[in-house]
């Protein structure tokens, strides 16, 4: 279990129960003036930092500010001052129920979002662990009761994102999973193949005299070929992993975006043809006309296969990049779209930018005539520098060459404690799609400010659409929209799952090992498992122990529940197998009470009648097995019925059985489900009960995988 894929999983889980807690939201704070703007115009919001010394400057009034639309003037019409209570409890902060709920609090000005932007490929094993406690530190002095957090790495899609408002769980992964940087290691990426199928092709070259360093010049180096090449990946990831997220980010917000960049910067490399003619070039320290084995395309027989053919094609693509006009491109859309880049560098006052485990040779034909140690200052140089721009036209600060991390976290904290929310009915009523640029100035002497700088004016056909989205989320969630969303928290890289039901007097804890550590071997010879359970103010509940048989992946531990609580609880499962063990942490809310029928707990099996039943907290199946349902009878039933559905709600062709069985004297209502006429994708199980006039209907989500 290597440490890089543990914090994948916990970076694509920060809530890792987001979409199983009910959220408690207050109505936002009403502001001081009313909104009241006239129909037909374009409601546009601009959250503004005035600051004087580096600080917010509070009490100003709509007075004090100048707005201005493509240089036109406009006029405040809203206006509200917005300050941020920090130092909250966990227990204080409820994440969104679902993703719809959480696209609509980030929708949401008076709620700030920060994303903590990973740079695992420009970032060192010291700078990772430096600046964990940083990290923890300002998300619990910054994040107010209302605000939504997220981290991303480039390993990771923007739409991975998850928003929520817990730290306690990021408190505690950060802690344990600290080793995420990867630059400077003297092994590849395992999180991209890519990286060792070039030093495959790249790293030695074999010649008439057998295989040797594959060298080549790069400025004041000879550096290997496979490294330089290595490096232009890793920068072309992380770019186009920014590219997407500042493209995505502006789709499901429009006000100020905070996205603190742990990275030691970038090179910004460009093109460089010379490295495409590499693979037909003799070594330079062989002797004229000796050449290179193989045709006379030059290519080494030794390397014709079809992993080099892949590999030329990337060195053509990776000679062609233009990181410094992608990274401009990238600058000038973040700035338009009001996000704001807080670079931090976890490497402190760096001096040296190469590892010493890598070999650099000082090249011989450097015509500039530059040594090693001044290579080495210039390209640590230029990463700190684009780490600057990019905070300096996005209204960020850059925290850069200081060793006070955690000084620097704090000058973050200041800057985006407070905000100004300002209101104006555009007087540019056309829908026509084009950029409009925002300019706030201050009338007060001193102050100076940073805000929104434009935005894209709408359609005809987005204000259509967006009118019919309002009408659908005005009615709220369907009830399918809801069981999907517990989907949400399944990370394909995830060790461990965990998922509670809420019986008749106690909690139902299912704790699951992932698939693919049980097929690898690794914890096929059983593991125990222990449950801790507190309540909602921390006070402890009970504890529970079970063992997960050999060759199995779950089990069930029950906690029993005092008389009258309501919860929510916290649920802390470790499991663990000689040396090795694995942790989850979820939130089990109040759940089903009362009714006809009680809370489901979901099997695995194969498709066989007599199969044994696999309890299952992850919701993911293969085609090749059963999904088995059962939900406690609490009145004697009359009707019965279930379907699957798709995920748009509609019925499909595929049988669900239903029965009735008794498990430990308690009656049971089973549904079951064979899989294999089903192809990848979300589906929802749905169970009508009834008794007499009284119905219930449960529906519970799956996922069916390759």
């Amino acid at each position: 279990m290597t440490s890089e894929r543990s914090f994948l999983t916990f970076a694509l889980c920060l809530v890792p129960c987001a979409l199983l807690v009910a959220a408690h939201q207050g109505p936002p704070p009403p502001p001081q003036v009313p909104q009241t703007f006239r129909a037909g115009t374009n409601l546009v919001l601009v959250d503004a930092y005035p600051q004087q010394d580096g600080q917010i400057v509070e009490g100003l009034t709509p007075e004090d500010f100048d707005v201005f639309e493509d240089g036109k003037p406009q006029k405040v019409e809203a206006f509200e001052f917005v300050r941020i209570e920090p130092n909250l409890s966990d227990g204080a902060r409820r994440d969104p129920n679902n993703l719809r709920e959480m696209y609509t609090l980030a929708a949401d000005p008076h709620n700030r979002v920060f994303v903590a932007y990973l740079d695992t490929l420009h970032t060192t094993v010291a700078g990772s662990y430096s600046i964990r406690r940083p990290i923890v530190d300002m998300m619990n002095r910054v994040i107010g009761p209302d605000d939504l957090f997220g981290v991303m790495t480039p390993n990771m899609r923007p739409t991975d994102l998850t928003l929520g408002r817990l730290t306690l769980s990021i408190d505690e992964q950060l802690s344990k999973y600290w080793s995420w940087g990867q630059s400077q290691r003297i092994t590849r990426d395992p999180a991209d193949p890519m990286e060792d199928t070039l030093s495959g092709c790249f790293h030695q070259k074999d010649t008439t005299t057998g295989f040797v360093d594959w060298l080549v010049a790069d400025g004041a180096a000879r550096r290997f070929f496979d490294d330089i090449l290595v490096e232009r990946r890793r920068e072309d990831r992380t770019l186009t992993s920014l590219e997407d997220l500042v493209a995505y980010l502006p789709r499901i917000r429009e006000a100020r975006t905070v996205v603190m960049i742990i990275s030691d910067g970038w090179l910004l490399l460009g093109p460089n043809q010379s490295l495409t003619g590499e693979p037909f070039r003799s070594p330079a320290d062989l002797r004229a006309g000796q050449g290179v084995r193989g045709l006379s395309s030059g290519i080494p027989s030794a390397q014709r296969g079809g992993d080099f053919a892949a590999c030329l094609s990337e060195l053509n693509r990776l000679a062609d990049l233009d990181d410094a006009k992608r990274f401009r491109d990238l600058v000038t859309q973040a700035s338009r779209s009001n996000l704001s880049f807080y670079p931090v560098a976890s490497g402190g006052l760096a001096v040296f930018d190469s590892s010493l485990s890598e070999r650099i040779d000082s090249n011989p034909g450097n015509a500039a005539g530059t040594t090693l140690l001044g290579r080495d200052m210039q390209r640590v140089g230029d990463r700190v520098q684009a780490l600057r721009t990019l905070a300096e036209n996005t209204d960020g600060i850059a925290i850069v060459n200081t060793n006070d991390l955690a000084g620097g976290v704090k000058r973050i904290v200041n800057d985006v404690s407070a905000y100004y929310l300002l209101g104006y009915a555009s007087t540019n009523s056309k829908l026509d799609g084009k950029y409009r640029r925002i300019e706030v100035k201050m009338k007060r002497p001193g102050l100076s400010v940073h805000a929104r700088r434009g935005y894209l004016a709408s359609t005809e056909n987005a204000r259509a659409a967006a009118s019919v989205a309002a009408a659908t989320a005005s009615a709220g969630p369907s009830p399918v929209d809801d069981a999907l969303g517990v989907l949400a928290r399944l990370r394909p890289t995830a060790e461990v799952f965990t998922y509670g039901i809420v019986g008749s007097g106690d909690l139902g804890i299912v704790a699951e090992i992932a698939g693919g550590l049980i097929e690898s071997g690794k914890w096929n010879q059983g593991a125990d498992v222990q449950a801790v359970v507190t309540g909602p103010n921390g006070e402890a509940i009970g504890t529970a122990t079970a063992r997960i048989d050999p060759s199995t992946r779950g089990t069930v531990l029950h906690v029993p529940l005092p008389a009258g609580a309501l919860g929510p609880w916290r649920v802390s499962v470790k499991v663990t197998s000689g040396s090795e063990s694995l942790e989850d942490r979820t939130t089990i809310d109040a759940g089903v009470t009362g009714g006809l029928i009680g809370g489901a707990t979901v099997f695995r099996a194969a498709p066989g009648p007599r199969a044994p039943l696999r309890p299952v907290a992850d919701f993911q199946f293969r085609r090749t097995e059963r999904a088995h349902l059962e939900w406690p009878i609490l009145k004697t039933l009359d009707q019965r019925q279930a379907r699957l559905l798709g995920k748009n709600g509609q019925p499909l062709a595929v049988g669900a059985t239903v029965t009735e069985r008794e498990v430990n004297g308690q009656p049971m209502l089973a549904v079951d489900v064979n899989l294999a006429p089903l192809g990848p994708g979300d589906y929802v199980i749905e169970v009508t009960a009834g008794a007499g006039t009284d119905t219930v209907r449960r529906l519970v989500a799956i996922r069916v995988v390759p």
